[in-house]
């Protein structure tokens, strides 16, 4: 259901590599919440091998927000498939998760959210966002 990619830390990268539905969200709230009991404030998921998620998966996924976010943490996903991409923008969860379109992109970013937790002076250390006109 998760199957651990990579870890750093406090950072762990993952992938969602069966489809999520009523019968199999249990099974992957455990395997979630045991990386978060273990110590993972920055969980990235990479959604290339899941072809289904209906609402029971979304729920944990939000379950993970929430958990993640109460210890400011962050939840950063990896939706290459812009159909499921665009099933989320319409269930309005781009105003909640972090969503990127490449596994890399969401490592990266979820490195920068880390980078600057509680750290300023590090902050100031990273390249600087470019400026849109």
């Amino acid at each position: 259901m998760l199957q651990l990619i990579e870890r750093d830390g406090d950072l762990a990268v993952a992938a969602l590599v069966d489809d999520v539905d009523f019968f199999t969200s249990s099974d992957l709230r455990t395997a979630g919440h045991r990386l978060l009991d273990e110590g993972c404030r920055y969980l990235v998921l990479d959604t290339s091998s899941l072809s289904f998620i209906d609402s029971s998966g979304i729920t944990v996924l939000l379950a993970f927000w929430q958990r993640l976010h109460a210890a400011d943490g962050a939840l950063v996903l990896a939706v290459p498939d812009t159909a499921l991409r665009r099933r989320m923008d319409v269930l309005g969860l781009d105003t909640v998760l972090t969503i990127t379109p490449a596994l890399g992109e969401a490592v990266d970013r979820a490195r920068r959210l880390r980078a600057t937790d509680g750290f300023p002076s590090r902050a100031s250390a990273l390249p600087a966002e470019p400026e849109s006109a």
